[in-house]
């Protein structure tokens, strides 16, 4: 479930405008926690050269992805721009490589949804870390893990998929990754 080999990320929406309307705070699906997931999993993908795609839902309403999130993504990043709710039901959207998506962004109960159900319909493996998704109303973040839940996908949180792709203790990552969750 979580090899690098077989693993990519897909970071849905993470943009200005709909950061500005989701809950502030530190806890479990706001604001500043979120992102802290979200760097920290963008750090692994690149300390492993696993595959991330960023989407931008219609940027130029919404604005562009946040500052943060820019800032830490690694090179081999592709950025994709779709006005679909699902981002597989947007022409060109790039082909998976691999056999399993970990997938995190906002809204949960929308856009990552929509994402991870098609995603599932393709037989590809969803992996959603709840930490690493928001909704303007908690209860909508609540649902839309419901339902990606029911519909196959497994639900984790981002210690779950740091430490499951780095697989060991010891390592210079596993101290690296050690640090940025304290």
């Amino acid at each position: 479930m979580f090899n690098p080999l077989h693993t990519e990320l897909l970071v849905i929406d993470v943009q200005e405008r709909l950061c500005s309307a989701m809950p502030e705070g530190d806890g479990d699906g706001e604001r500043s926690s979120v992102l802290r997931a979200i760097d920290n999993l963008l750090y692994v993908a690149g300390a492993l050269a696993m595959p991330v795609t960023l989407t931008e839902q219609y940027p130029r309403g919404l604005g562009p992805t946040v500052s943060e999130v820019l800032a830490a993504l690694p090179e081999h990043t592709t950025r994709f721009e779709k006005l679909a709710f699902s981002a597989l039901r947007e022409s060109g959207f790039p082909a998976r490589t691999r056999s399993n998506v970990l997938l995190v962004g906002m809204e949960t109960h929308i856009c990552v949804a929509l994402t991870a159900l098609d995603l599932l319909e393709r037989g590809v493996g969803v992996t959603i870390v709840a930490d690493g998704c928001m909704s303007r109303r908690p209860a909508d973040r609540q649902r839309g893990l419901e339902l990606c839940r029911a519909a196959g996908a497994r639900i984790v949180s981002s210690e779950t998929a740091l430490f499951g792709l780095i697989e060991r203790a010891g390592t210079p990552l596993f101290k690296a990754i050690s640090r940025r969750i304290r």
